[in-house]
């Protein structure tokens, strides 16, 4: 026999699919005459399916999915026979805690029968949930359902859009109910003024700052996606990282930037000597020097020394992304330092590819082989080992070796460790080089 308990698990089943609140708002919908603006059912997903099969009662249209039928296991004769004692208080006890005696929760249904031993028993028939405030209770979900039909009330009338939205997603939406006056605000604000280029900060909106925006941007694009025109979107960014979400719907953001410095004490940038500049901005203005000089390690790129006519540009690590933005890195010749490890010529490869004729210096074997008491292991989580098509033949000897372990395990000299006497002499000699037309 079905426990109560065993009730109140299928309800709190049922109530995840998310398929009663989704039914009970098209049947509230539908009563207003309203019904048809909310468009097909959505098709379930695997776990509102899986909740479908289990429950035999999940109904796609919402005229059908009250009353709810809990399925259970009738005992047969036999089994009243055998233990009449505690199947009589196990019906006693479902009872008790039924819809009938509390007022709320899953309603029973009996039925009498004649049993050849027992003589006429009355015995649960149908267990069901008449309605969602019925499996809401049950599932403890009362508030959760009140804040539901709120929020649907406040959409109806100011945003009636969305109400397919909350048909579609009610666990998301419920989720967000909180956020609601916030979420009104925004759809006012950009159907009025899309795509603004403004920061969040900007915008004026009660309750909604960047911070706003940040936490909660996967719920407002699912608003902006189903409220604005098609050319209020750039449906060509589908990610909201990496500024995925500002870039979709127009609002401005902090773009990179790039930190360069001279290392000819003579020339500035814009009256300095070393600043971080937007990379647009520094795309549009270049530099007139005869070489460039990449650097990894922030000290390094700090400490290179005096060299005329060179811009020292900082690559950290991956960013080195970046570089790609810069139109007049072309025009000069440039020149790549990075760490000798597996990671440092993989950065290598990957300039080359927006840098065709950048070459590198202090990564050869015979830097290597002169710091040996200087060698660290390199990170497994950093390492590469597959080919990389943008070194020269020395430079994928020596990355072979590395990635092979045929110098010993993960060895890695870090460019900080390179002497200082040999960086010196080494950028002596790209200042000694012929100084390229500007």
């Amino acid at each position: 026999m079905i426990s109560p308990q065993d009730i109140r698990e299928r309800a709190r089943r049922l109530w995840s699919s998310g398929g009663p609140l989704r039914a009970a708002l098209i049947a509230s919908e539908a009563a207003s005459g309203g019904a048809g603006a909310m468009g097909p059912p959505p098709v379930k997903t695997s776990r509102e399916a899986a909740v479908a099969e289990d429950a035999e009662a999940f109904a796609p249209e919402a005229g059908s999915f009250f009353p709810c039928p809990i399925p259970f296991r009738k005992p047969t004769a036999q089994e009243w026979l055998d233990r009449f004692a505690s199947l009589r208080e196990a019906v006693a006890r479902l009872h008790a805690e039924s819809k009938a005696v509390c007022g709320a929760g899953y309603a029973i249904r009996y039925r009498e029968v004649a049993h050849q031993k027992l003589g006429r028993l009355t015995i649960p028939e149908r267990i069901e949930f008449e309605s969602i405030e019925d499996l809401a209770e049950c599932a403890n979900e009362t508030e959760a359902l009140h804040r539901f039909i709120e929020m649907a009330r406040r959409v109806r009338t100011q945003a009636p859009r969305m109400l397919n939205w909350m048909a579609e997603r009610p666990l998301a939406a419920l989720a967000s109910a909180d956020l609601l006056p916030q979420l009104l605000g925004i759809a006012a604000y950009f159907q009025t003024h899309p795509r603004p280029n403004r920061f969040a900060r900007e915008l004026g909106i009660a309750g909604v700052d960047s911070k706003f925006m940040e936490n909660h941007r996967a719920v407002v694009s699912m608003w902006l996606d189903c409220l604005l025109p098609a050319q209020a979107i750039d449906e060509a960014v589908r990610g909201l990282a990496s500024h995925g979400f500002e870039r979709r719907y127009g609002l401005r953001f902090e773009e990179p930037s790039i930190r360069v410095r001279w290392l000819d004490p003579a020339r500035r940038l814009a009256g300095f000597s070393d600043v971080v500049v937007p990379v647009s901005e520094l795309a549009a203005h270049a530099p007139e020097c005869d070489r460039f000089i990449v650097t990894e390690n922030k000290v390094n790129f700090l400490s290179l020394p005096a060299s005329a006519h060179t811009l020292a540009i900082f690559g950290g690590g991956y960013g080195i992304e970046l570089l790609r933005a810069l139109p007049w890195l072309a025009t000069r010749p440039l020149y790549y330092w990075g760490d000798i490890d597996t990671h440092g010529f993989g950065i290598l490869s990957r300039l080359r590819q927006h840098v065709a004729h950048a070459r590198s210096f202090l990564m050869d074997r015979e830097t290597l082989m002169s710091h040996r008491e200087l060698w660290t292991e390199e990170l497994s989580v950093t390492r590469v080992v597959e080919d990389l098509a943008g070194l020269d033949p020395d430079e994928r000897s020596l990355y072979d070796d590395l990635r092979h372990n045929r110098l010993g395990d993960r060895v890695r000299l870090e460019q900080e460790r390179v002497s200082y006497p040999l960086v010196e002499q080494t950028i002596a000699v790209l200042s000694a080089s012929v100084r390229s037309n500007v």
